[in-house]
C-alpha cells in the first residue's frame, strides 16, 4: 500500500456525528459518578465512560 492509498477520507466540514447516549448515576440521591453509554449495543460491558464528580467540568466552563 502506498502513502496515497492510505490518505484519510475527508468529510464535509460542519457535519457532526449523532449519538444516542444514556447515562446512569451511581447514587441518584447523591451522585459521585456518572456513566455514559449507548443502550443499543451488544458490547455494553466494554463500551462506556464513567466520570468521577471531582474531575468533571461543567458545560458553562467548557464554553
Amino acid at each position: 500500500m502506498s502513502a496515497e492509498d492510505a490518505m484519510p477520507v475527508v468529510t464535509a466540514l460542519g457535519t457532526e456525528p449523532e449519538f444516542e447516549l444514556e447515562c446512569l448515576y451511581d447514587d441518584p440521591s447523591n451522585p459521585s459518578e456518572l456513566t455514559v453509554f449507548t443502550p443499543e449495543t451488544e458490547r455494553l460491558a466494554t463500551e462506556w465512560v464513567t466520570v468521577d464528580q471531582s474531575t468533571a467540568v461543567s458545560l458553562e466552563e467548557v464554553r
